[in-house]
């Protein structure tokens, strides 16, 4: 036979003859690379822009001295200049400036124009030199003195500012005022940032002798370990020398889990659709038996036939790549666009990441999918390459076959997925639990023989024709059956599994909330190191307003565990050290006494996980120049602070501190008090046009879950995704079986039966086939739920969560899916019966 003709035979033939199904394993593909490839150049993207804003913060320089969790003393910089080897030594002073008028903070970067000239060229003139540096005419030019401010290109976009304006910032209650100068090009700065002279963020934010940061450039030929040796060698507890790069790198680390999981789940989908192209190779190898033994019978060997339908699987995965790559781009460019880098979770404010694609990251993906739909082919190009010639040419074979057990086949992925899910996480990542999922799903697909084996022995037996007929149909054709479903069976699950996750996630947020938010009313001015907080006198004049039962104080803080680890946020608050849990959502508990030398704390999930603590274990730290012996007391569920957090009593802090500065203010009310009039009296008190939250419990968890549907709205996008791919394995698998089988639609109609009846049998054939698939799914689903939330979750986030299913969702989805397969068949054999009865059968004659 020759190439053309053989290739018209096996390959381009077939895909005409099945357009609707070629098309449909096409778009599975492409759906698949297209959301992989899209949140790939997301996340990517963002990760480079979040790569050039920490590195621009350093200029050119080679290491840098940085504070722990506390501001170091300015007395370190001469010591730190004066290493042999350190050519340059820049200090910088950081500050979380709290913006009024405005959500959140801006990072105030403090910095010796002139020290810092040779190390940021890119803004440090201007800081020297004013306006005319930057080619403004002279006469144009304002000084940059200590009421100025530059910004960087992200931040006065973001508050529409430009030169000449003003920005207005909160100092504990005090507001400073500083006048913008110019506005950085964003080559000079990436980050939601403004430039200030060193002396104006000391003196005017509270930061006098203090300083965040030394860059340093080292001397010609020097080598950088040993000046980081010598540079360590004098450095006070709580800094550390560290490079660009390393820092760099810690400012990835608070969104990499999230990105990583977010990519683990677009991929899914591509997953789902090589399973799709799996069912419906494996069906279109069945319905092709006899046409692979006439090829075996004229001479095509089982090598070639095997090359031709992989080669065929190719060009559906080459089609589905090149679709999924433009889209992909074309939803990356949209995504961020709208949603930003971070997808609507919030990560990165102010950036705003450009979508620069790499040829190498298109080809990639292109093989992924190419691979994916040829991996999706090669067991049924297999089966079909070992089928007998002489059996094949037998009538009845197309759809007869022993339905096979695959039980140790089954036995032996599950036992590999055991032993999977029970690894630790490689480099922070939970692979292994993905791992897990992937091979729990190939088991659920293995045992689906053996399951519609045991359904079809135990189902029960009616007395209604279209019914017995059904039945008989599925048990005939079971091979056919365990095909069609596996797509449902995958998407399905996968779907599922990621509904009862979001829906534990959700549901345990939502008790979190109610938990550690006992009080009736509370007030907030500032957090984790920002410039605004209120003093001790003004909270508690709040204490004595009419109404007011009770109050407690809170403060926030950084402390420093480990030098290798961010720091942990700090919460030193009014606290009934006896009863911890009045407050926190205690998971354990110490069941030794204190010991006299130590100091109570609580410490958050996370921080247990990331230091390996546990309750009764003695931590050190530094607290207000001060080291600090603790015993972990506790460990609370906490869903706010991913590196972690420390919960003190505030008197302990206040011992160690003096700092008497309060951040939250927890009220109480009689139960005579209108809460509304307390909360306009508690912002009579309050310094007019200064930036504060007073809130009210619902208030607080309403936006809670708000900021939660706003961070998965992209997984209720993938959620769509699988379902809609299990929707196309419904249609293929379902509509192939019908339509291969109108010589026996024919046969029925000889027999006397009616359309309607051939369209109830078929009904209940979808019915039960899509049933299977649901059960079996649903199955898989709370299986892979486990591992989403017990694994997946904890080594990604460290929270725990309580097991949610959403019953009435996942209840709908199954009537819905259902329903579309009972119609998928009804639809197909319509279509199957609509040429004339006696043609249906006349191959039969």
């Amino acid at each position: 036979m020759s190439a053309p003709l053989l290739i018209e035979a096996a390959i381009t033939g077939p895909m005409r003859r099945s357009p609707g199904r070629t098309l449909l394993a096409i778009l599975a593909i492409a759906l698949g690379v297209a959301l992989g490839l899209a949140i790939y150049l997301i996340n990517r993207s963002a990760a480079d822009e979040i790569s050039l804003a920490a590195r621009s913060l350093y200029g050119l320089a080679d290491l840098a001295v940085e504070r722990g969790a506390d501001d170091f003393e300015e007395n370190l910089y001469p010591r730190v200049a004066r290493v042999p080897g350190v050519a340059v030594a820049s200090p910088v002073v950081q500050v979380e400036a709290k913006l009024i008028g405005h959500r959140g903070s801006l990072t105030l970067i403090g910095l010796d124009g002139f020290r810092s000239r040779l190390l940021q060229p890119a803004f440090a003139e201007t800081v020297v030199g004013g306006g005319a540096s930057r080619g403004q005419p002279e006469d144009e030019s304002d000084d940059f003195d200590e009421r100025s401010i530059l910004l960087s290109a992200s931040a006065a976009r973001e508050l529409q500012l430009e030169r000449g304006d003003f920005v207005e910032f909160q100092v504990g209650m005090q507001r400073e005022r500083l006048r913008v100068s110019g506005v950085l090009p964003p080559a000079a700065l990436q980050e939601f940032a403004g430039v200030v002279d060193i002396a104006t963020a000391q003196w005017r934010f509270g930061r006098l002798g203090k300083l965040s940061r030394i860059n340093l450039r080292l001397a010609s030929g020097s080598s950088p370990d040993e000046v980081r040796a010598a540079i360590a060698a004098v450095l006070p507890t709580g800094v550390k020398v560290t490079t660009p790069g390393e820092a760099t790198d810690d400012a990835l680390r608070l969104s990499r889990a999230y990105r990583s999981n977010l990519t683990a789940l677009a991929l899914v989908a591509l997953f789902t659709g090589g399973f799709f192209v799996y069912s419906t190779q494996s069906l279109a190898a069945l319905r092709r038996r006899r046409e692979f033994a006439v090829m075996h019978a004229i001479g095509v060997t089982r090598g070639e036939q095997l090359m031709l339908m992989l080669a065929g699987s190719a060009i559906v995965g080459v089609l589905g790549a090149a679709i999924g790559i433009v889209a992909g781009i074309a939803i990356a460019r949209i995504g961020l666009s709208v949603l930003g880098g971070d997808l609507g979770a919030g990560y990165f404010r102010g950036l705003t990441p450009g979508l620069n694609v790499h040829i190498a990251e298109i080809a990639l993906f292109s093989l992924l999918g190419i691979g994916v739909a040829v991996a999706g082919a090669l067991r049924p190009a297999l089966d079909a390459a070992r089928v007998p010639t002489a059996s094949a040419l037998k009538a009845g074979d197309i759809t007869s076959g022993e339905v096979r057990s695959h039980g140790w086949a089954v036995l032996t992925l599950a036992v590999l997925a055991a032993i999977t899910v029970s690894l630790p996480p490689i480099d922070g990542l939970p692979l292994p639990g993905f791992i897990a999922i992937a091979l729990l799903l190939i088991a659920c697909v293995v045992a689906m023989p053996s399951v519609v084996r045991f359904v079809l022995r135990h189902a029960p037996r009616l007395r209604h024709l279209p019914y017995e007929i059904a039945v008989a149909q599925i048990a005939g054709t079971a091979r056919y059956a365990t095909l069609s479903v596996s797509s449902i069976i995958v998407s399905f699950s996968l779907m599922a599994s990621m509904a009862i996750m979001v829906t534990s996630f959700r549901d345990s947020l939502d008790q979190w909330t109610q938990k550690v938010l006992p009080a009736d009313l509370y007030v907030r001015v500032g957090y984790v190191g920002q410039s605004s907080y209120m003093d001790e006198a003004l909270a508690q004049s709040m204490a004595r307003l009419p109404g007011v039962e009770r109050v407690a104080y809170s403060r926030f803080g950084l402390v420093q565990l480990s030098p290798d680890r961010p720091a942990l946020t700090l919460i030193a608050r009014t606290l009934d050290r006896e009863r911890p849990d009045d407050a926190l959502w205690m998971m354990s508990t110490a069941a030794d006494e204190l010991p006299a030398e130590l100091l109570p704390v609580w410490i958050s999930e996370a921080a247990a996980d990331l230091f390996a603590l546990q309750p009764g274990a003695q931590i050190k730290f530094n607290l207000g120049g001060k080291a600090v012996r603790a015993s972990v007391r506790g460990v609370w569920r906490d869903y706010e602070h991913q590196n972690g957090a420390i919960v003190m009593a505030r008197d302990d802090y206040l011992a160690l501190t003096g700092d008497r500065a309060v951040n939250t203010v927890w009220f109480w009310l009689d139960d005579s008090a209108d809460i509304g009039q307390v909360s306009n009296a508690v912002r009579d008190l309050l310094p007019p046009a200064t930036e504060q939250n007073v809130r009210t419990p619902g208030e607080i968890r309403a936006l809670s879950l708000a900021a939660f549907d706003r961070t998965f709205a992209i997984t209720y996008l993938l959620e769509l995704v699988a379902v809609t791919i299990g929707l196309f394995g419904i249609a293929a698998g379902i509509s192939a079986q019908v339509l291969a089988r109108r010589s026996e639609f024919g046969a029925l109609r000889h027999l006397g039966f009616t359309r309607g009846q051939v369209a109830r049998m078929l009904a209940i054939e979808g019915s039960v086939l899509g049933t299977l698939g649901v059960i079996v799914g649903l199955v898989a689903g709370v299986a892979i739920s486990l591992i989403l939330i017990y694994v997946v979750n904890r080594q990604s986030f460290h929270w725990s969560m309580d097991l949610r299913a959403p019953f009435g969702l996942l209840t709908g989805l199954s009537l819905a899916l259902i329903g579309a397969a009972a119609l998928i068949a009804v639809v197909s054999g319509r279509q199957a019966m609509g040429g004339e009865v006696v043609r249906a059968v006349r191959e039969d004659w």
